[in-house]
C-alpha cells in the first residue's frame, strides 16, 4: 500500500505508552491548602539536613527565582515586560502570586504537555505529526483541570481515529501500528515506573517479574485493532476494541493439526497473550476482549494500587527539582529505595486525596523554600539527593528553543510558522482537486485509482493544530530536530538538551541563532537600540533580556571596552548577543 505523505507527517514519531493508575477523585469537599504541603516538603527535607549536618544554600535572588519559575511553569524565560512587572510589584508575597498566576496560565498546560508527551509518545518528526496532536489534547485536558488519573484512563482506553482522538497516537510509530508487546511494556513503565519489558523473553534478571507477568499485561491489549488505511489521503490511523485477534487465534487452535510449521510457530508465539492478568494476579470478569482495556484501566485506578500515583508524584517532583525522591524516576525496583520515603508517601496520599491534581501539587512544590534555594552556595557535603540547593541542569529541548526564538521578530517568525503550517493542508487540498480533475478526465494512474481523499479529516487535523500558538508549534518542531541529534545507540531520542557535539554545532551554526542575534525587524536587539543610545544601557538591557539579570561590574566594563569602536556598531552588539546565547548560563536552568 502506498503511504500518504501527509499521514506519514502527521503520524511520524508516535512512540507509545500509558498506564497504571490509582484512586479517582477524592470525596473531600475542601482540599488542604497547598501551602501546608509546601511546609511538609520543607520539614521533611530539613529533617534530613539536620541528620546529615547539611547546610542548605541561601534563598535564591529575585533574578534567579524569576527566570527559574518561568522556565519551570511555561517552558520559556520571561519577557522583559514580565520581568519588569515582577520587579515593580511591591507585594511581599509576589513570589507566591506569580506561581499562582503562572500555574493557572494556559502555557502551564502546554509545558506539562511537552514533558509528558515526550515521555508517553515521543516528539515525532516533521512539521506536523501525531505527537503534536497528542500534545494539544494533553494540554487541553491539563488546562481544563482534569485529574491525571482520568488522563491515564483516557489514554489507556482511547478508541477511534487520530483526527477525532489524538490519544490513540500511543499505538503508532512512524506511520505504522506498534507491536502490542511494546505498548504494554512501555505503558507500564511510563505510568507506573515498573519495568516489566525485561521479562518479555525470560524472567526478569533481578526482579520477581516473569514472562507470565509480561504476557498477562500484554494480553489486555490483544483486543486492540490498530491499523493505518493508506487508501485514504491523509492516511487514517484507527485503534478500536475488537475480538478479531482473539478469534483468529482460537480458530487456529481448533485447526492446529492442519497448520504448517511456520503457522504453528506463530500460534505458539501468540497463545501466551490470550490470558490477561494484572501484576497482582487479577483477571477480567468477562471473556470478551473488547472490555479488557477498560478492566485494566479500572485496576490501574483502583484505590489499592498505590504504585501509579507514587510514580506520578515522583515524576512531578523530578520535573520541579531536577531529580526524583526515587531514582531512577521510572524504575521502582527491589534494589532501589526513595531518598525521603516518608515525604514521597505523604505527597502521594495528598495527591490522591485531592483528585490527582497536577497543578495543585506542582504549585505546592514551587512554593516550598527548598525549591526556591539558590543554585550557588551548595554545601560541599551535600549530595544531589539532599535537595539542599537548586540543581544546575540543561534546558529541555522545547525550553531551549522557546527561550531562543523569543528574541527574534515575533511577527516574522509567526508568519513563517503559519505558512509552513498551512502548506501541508493547502497542498493536500490542491492534490485532491487535481485527483478529482484527473479522475473526471480518465487520466488517473492505475496505482492511484483506489485513493479516497478525506477532506473532512483534514479539517479536523487543522482544528487541532489551530489550538497551537505559533510559538508552541515552532518550539515543538525545532525541539524534535534537536532531540534527535542526541539519540543513543538504540535510536532513543534524548529527553533533554544535553549539549552534545551535534547539538552544540547545530546551535552555533543554526539559522535560528544567527538570525535571532541580528538587528533586523522587531528583534530584541532592534528594540533595545530604539530605546536607548547609551552603550551601558544597551549592554544592561541585553543582559536582562538574554540572561534575566544585569551584568556584573566586571562584565559591564569588559563589554563597554568591547563596544567602544562606533564604526562596528551595531555589529559588535550582535556579536555580544551571540556570545551570551552561547553561554552555559543561557543553556541551563539554575
Amino acid at each position: 500500500m502506498v503511504r500518504s505523505l501527509l499521514f506519514a507527517t502527521l503520524i511520524a514519531g508516535s512512540v507509545v505508552s500509558a498506564s497504571l493508575a490509582i484512586v479517582s477523585k477524592s470525596t473531600a469537599q475542601e482540599p488542604a491548602p497547598p501551602v501546608n504541603l509546601s511546609a511538609q516538603v520543607d520539614g521533611e527535607l530539613a529533617s534530613v539536613w539536620r541528620r546529615d549536618q547539611i547546610k542548605p544554600a541561601p534563598r535564591s535572588s529575585d533574578a534567579e527565582f524569576l527566570r527559574r519559575v518561568y522556565l519551570d511553569t511555561t517552558g520559556a524565560t520571561p519577557s522583559r515586560e514580565e520581568a519588569a512587572a515582577f520587579s515593580s510589584d511591591p507585594d511581599t508575597n509576589r513570589r507566591e502570586k506569580l506561581i499562582d498566576a503562572l500555574t493557572s496560565d494556559p502555557r502551564f498546560g502546554r509545558y506539562m504537555a511537552d514533558i509528558w508527551t515526550s515521555i508517553i509518545v515521543g516528539r515525532g518528526a516533521g512539521q506536523l505529526n501525531a505527537s503534536d496532536l497528542f500534545a494539544v489534547w494533553m494540554a487541553r485536558r491539563i488546562n481544563e483541570g482534569a485529574g491525571f488519573d482520568a488522563i491515564i484512563r483516557e489514554v489507556l482506553t482511547a478508541s477511534g481515529n487520530l483526527a477525532d482522538t489524538p490519544a490513540i497516537a500511543v499505538y503508532f510509530k512512524e506511520g505504522e501500528a506498534r507491536d502490542l508487546r511494546d505498548v504494554a511494556g512501555k505503558l507500564t513503565r511510563v505510568f507506573s515506573g515498573v519495568q516489566i519489558q525485561c521479562a518479555q523473553c525470560h524472567k526478569h534478571p533481578y526482579e520477581k517479574w516473569t514472562q507470565a507477568d509480561f504476557s498477562g499485561m500484554t494480553s489486555y491489549f490483544i483486543g486492540v485493532q490498530a491499523r493505518v488505511n493508506n487508501d485514504l489521503r491523509p492516511g487514517l490511523a484507527t485503534a478500536v476494541d475488537s475480538g478479531e485477534n482473539l478469534k483468529r487465534i482460537n480458530d487456529a487452535v481448533k485447526k492446529r493439526s492442519t497448520l504448517n510449521k511456520e503457522q504453528l510457530e506463530k500460534l505458539e508465539t501468540l497463545l501466551p497473550f490470550t490470558k490477561p492478568k494484572t501484576l497482582n494476579g487479577v483477571t477480567p470478569a468477562s471473556s470478551d476482549p473488547t472490555t479488557w482495556r477498560k478492566d485494566l484501566a479500572k485496576w490501574f485506578t483502583a484505590a489499592g494500587n498505590t504504585q501509579t500515583p507514587r510514580y506520578v508524584v515522583n515524576r512531578l517532583f523530578a520535573i520541579a527539582f531536577g531529580r526524583g525522591l526515587h531514582e531512577p524516576v521510572d524504575d521502582f525496583n527491589s534494589l532501589t529505595s526513595p531518598s525521603h520515603p516518608q515525604l514521597l508517601e505523604a505527597l502521594t496520599a495528598d495527591f490522591v486525596a485531592n483528585g490527582w491534581d497536577l497543578r495543585r501539587l506542582y504549585r505546592a512544590l514551587l512554593k516550598s523554600d527548598a525549591w526556591q534555594l539558590s543554585s550557588s552556595g551548595r554545601d560541599a557535603k551535600a549530595q544531589p539527593s539532599h535537595f539542599a540547593a537548586y540543581p544546575v541542569r540543561p534546558l529541555g529541548p522545547e525550553s531551549f528553543i522557546a527561550s531562543l526564538v523569543a528574541f527574534g521578530d515575533a511577527a516574522e517568525l509567526g508568519s513563517a510558522v503559519k505558512v509552513a503550517r498551512n502548506k501541508v493542508f493547502d497542498d493536500l487540498r490542491a492534490e485532491a482537486a487535481r485527483f478529482e480533475k484527473n479522475k473526471e478526465e480518465g487520466k488517473l494512474p492505475a496505482n492511484e485509482r483506489r485513493y479516497v481523499y478525506d477532506l473532512e479529516s483534514v479539517a479536523k487535523y487543522e482544528k487541532w493544530v489551530a489550538e497551537m500558538p505559533d510559538a508552541w508549534l515552532l518550539r515543538r518542531t525545532a525541539a524534535a530536530r534537536y532531540a534527535r541529534l542526541a539519540t543513543d545507540d538504540e535510536m532513543a531520542e534524548s529527553e533533554s538538551f544535553t549539549l552534545s557535539i551535534d547539538q552544540a554545532l547545530a546551535v552555533m551554526n543554526g539559522a535560528f541563532t544567527n538570525k535571532i542575534s541580528m538587528m533586523g525587524g522587531d528583534s530584541l536587539l532592534a528594540r533595545i537600540f530604539k530605546e536607548t543610545n547609551d552603550p551601558a544601557g544597551r549592554i544592561k538591557a541585553l543582559y536582562l533580556g538574554v540572561l534575566c539579570r544585569e551584568p556584573s561590574e566586571a562584565e559591564l566594563s569588559r563589554a563597554l571596552d568591547w563596544v567602544k569602536a562606533p564604526a562596528r556598531a551595531p555589529k559588535i552588539y550582535e556579536d555580544l548577543m551571540f556570545a551570551l546565547l552561547m553561554t552555559t548560563e543561557f543553556a541551563t536552568n539554575h
